[in-house]
């Protein structure tokens, strides 16, 4: 380990080079071993030399992402990330202060870590760095315990802001399904959704997977989501994936027709204030949300005798899906739209004035919409030039308009 310790941390190449060698000098020895193997084993891997080198790594105070990117493709190989797995969580146990740039450089780690639990196809070749096939198998049941027993170290310490992103960005496609017991995150998961804002988004994924696969019930999941629709989502970074979600959390048919208007008029009514490139995508939601729930179609026009919006009976300030009254109230705000500026948001509008259409919109495909694109769509739109206004009135002669002062003292 004197070879990595004596290289300056700032000499990344350096670094990246002393890490190659470790890791050829650990192949070198697990195939052949320094010492007498005992007696009835054919094979050992250096675990002692693994592990030194993972403290090392993991002590990285600046500049450790280049040398774990590198050794990322040493993960790659079934006898390493088996031992890997084994080292990391003997690491956790052992280590008494665990600092903000340890956890960083852990999760980095984790991060490109995918665990199979199938045996490899045939065309698909097992990978082996210092062993072979006849020693050594990939043990799906024990590489789990070894997993779950590193993040359940892991998240009995306290994380950073952008650090609990990180692990709960990771969590539902990466790490419950390879937990031995994914419901014991259910505790973090709801930790997590109090502290508000883009963490709350990400933990409320994490939720509906245990819901969803795990038979976590939690009656309040779609009051606390119906809570995240405030003016800030519109606006988060997490945005184009917290509807992504939104979208996945509402497919259902079978949610109830009140919690489904609550939803639709909410979205509506932040359609107001929405950036442009969010307007459409937001329409297209509402609109799904009653392709879905057919009996959401009264809200075009409810209640029949409701002239004036200031008396519409929503309250957009009430979280309660039962209380807000969204069932009483109409869709008046997507009518409202059909007057923007941007031709292409008052067209969408106009859906709710035609009869719903059987295939939903593909919400994916406004997730990304920025303003430079709808600014070049309507740029390349063909507009007849006969329908463009270049005055006020439309003029009789060559004079000038109507009640205009200056007519008084010429006349052409």
């Amino acid at each position: 380990m004197r070879l990595i310790h004596s290289i300056p941390p700032e000499q990344i190449s350096l670094q990246e080079q002393a890490l190659l060698t470790l890791m050829h000098l650990l192949q070198a020895e697990g195939q052949h071993p320094l010492q007498k193997l005992p007696e009835g084993k054919e094979h050992m891997f250096p675990l002692d030399l693994l592990e030194k080198l993972m403290v090392h790594m993991l002590s990285l105070e600046r500049e450790a992402a280049p040398v774990i990117t590198r050794f990322q493709e040493f993960m790659e190989y079934e006898d390493v990330l088996f031992h890997l797995l084994r080292v990391l969580g003997k690491i956790l146990k052992a280590q008494n202060n665990v600092d903000e740039k340890f956890l960083k450089n852990l999760i980095h780690i984790l991060e490109h870590i995918t665990l199979h639990n199938s045996p490899l196809k045939e065309e698909e070749k097992t990978k082996l760095f210092c062993s072979n096939k006849k020693h050594f198998k990939w043990n799906y049941g024990q590489a789990k315990k070894y997993f779950s027993t590193i993040w359940q170290q892991l998240l009995r310490h306290p994380l950073t802001p952008s650090l609990y992103k990180r692990v709960l960005v990771i969590l539902p496609d990466k790490v419950l399904p390879h937990l031995e017991k994914p419901l014991l995150l259910t505790d973090f998961l709801m930790e997590s959704y109090r502290i508000g804002g883009a963490v709350s988004i990400l933990a409320l994924h994490g939720v509906f997977l245990l819901m969803q696969n795990y038979n976590l019930e939690y009656p309040d999941f779609y009051t606390k989501l119906y809570a995240l629709l405030e003016p800030g989502v519109l606006f988060v970074k997490y945005r184009a994936r917290f509807f992504y979600l939104l979208d996945l959390f509402m497919t259902s048919t079978h949610i109830p027709e009140y919690i489904a208007a609550a939803f639709a008029k909410r979205l509506s009514r932040l359609a107001l204030i929405a950036p442009a490139n969010v307007v459409i995508l937001l329409l297209h939601f509402v609109g799904n949300l009653m392709i879905r729930h057919r009996g959401l179609s009264r809200l075009m026009h409810h209640p029949e005798d409701q002239n004036d919006v200031t008396d519409d009976p929503y309250v957009m300030n009430e979280n309660d899906l039962t209380a807000c009254k969204a069932t009483d109230s109409s869709l008046w705000e997507i009518k409202t739209l059909q007057s923007h500026v941007l031709p292409e948001i008052a067209n969408t509008a106009k859906f709710i004035e035609r009869d719903l259409p059987k295939l939903e919109w593909d919400v994916k495909q406004d997730l990304e919409t920025t303003l430079e694109d709808l600014l070049e769509k309507e740029l390349k739109r063909k507009i007849p030039t006969d329908d463009i206004p270049i005055n006020f009135e439309k003029p009789t002669k060559f004079a000038c308009v109507k009640h205009e002062k200056l007519s008084v003292y010429f006349e052409l």
